[in-house]
């Protein structure tokens, strides 16, 4: 019998589908938590990855949240470059709660996540004058 072959009465495996971006963020914390930053890196990014293909969107809250986190993540790893790019896309979100309700809303609820941003700015420009 061939490696791939169908045999009948046993599940198919079909390709394993890529998290969701808010299942992405709880496997991320858990794996950063766990001392694997590269690991947790890894599950968000191949979560963004697929947002695009997806049809279902996430909410604001959640978007942010993984933003922030994977800019953490890219401080940890020592990317500067990851952390500035990420971080660029918490700004789009704190940019557009000027004018979109929904987002000041989001960020109202993500005191912690929006302080954790600042932070993360702040050591990442510490970064570059140091380095």
């Amino acid at each position: 019998m061939a490696g791939g072959a169908f045999v009948p009465g046993l599940p198919r495996r079909g390709a394993e589908e890529p998290p969701d971006l808010g299942r992405a963020v709880e496997h991320a914390r858990i794996l950063r938590a766990a001392g694997d930053p590269g690991g947790a890196a890894q599950v968000l990014d191949r979560a963004f990855a697929a947002e695009g293909v997806r049809t279902r969107s996430v909410s604001e809250r959640v978007r942010f949240r993984a933003l922030v986190l994977r800019a953490d993540l890219a401080l940890a790893l020592h990317d500067a470059a990851a952390a500035e790019r990420f971080l660029e896309g918490a700004e789009w979100f704190r940019a557009g709660a000027d004018f979109l309700p929904r987002v000041a809303d989001a960020l109202a609820a993500l005191d912690d996540e929006v302080h954790l941003a600042d932070e993360l700015r702040d050591r990442l420009a510490g970064e570059r004058r140091t380095g």
